[in-house]
């Protein structure tokens, strides 16, 4: 019998949440064009999808109010931690996919996507080269 999502995995997904959100956060504003891809995103997304709203709704809550209250880089680099080393270059693809579903780098973005692929342990070169090809895929 199963209480929910372990809490390594919870750890996990929250992560997820937290750095996706700490993109969508970046320019100070939450478009309409990223609201659609945040519910397509934990709609349907492996990391997000197979946890239950009884589960998720919570986690995003808790994400959110951390980062409308404390500085993200600390935030993002502890979420960072709770990573999965193989899953790593896959969530940077996803926030790099965030911070352009609204088809334009505004603001900070790139500055955050850099952060985040730092704290994830990505080196640059294969950093600057996941966010790239994103960005060449949704133009």
């Amino acid at each position: 019998m199963s209480g929910g999502p372990t809490p390594e995995y919870r750890a996990f997904v929250e992560a997820g949440i937290g750095v996706c959100m700490a993109v969508i956060l970046a320019d100070g504003a939450f478009s309409e064009d990223e609201f659609v891809w945040w519910k397509a995103l934990q709609e349907g997304h492996p990391l997000f999808r197979d946890v239950p709203a009884a589960d998720f709704n919570p986690m995003l809550a808790r994400v959110k109010a951390q980062l409308l209250s404390q500085p993200w880089e600390p935030l993002v680099q502890q979420w960072a931690n709770a990573v999965p080393e193989q899953y790593r270059e896959a969530l940077l693809e996803t926030a790099s996919q965030t911070a352009i579903v609204d088809r334009k780098v505004v603001g900070g973005e790139p500055g955050i996507i850099r952060f985040i692929w730092r704290a994830l342990a990505i080196s640059d070169d294969r950093g600057a080269s996941i966010f790239a090809n994103v960005m060449g895929r949704m133009r």
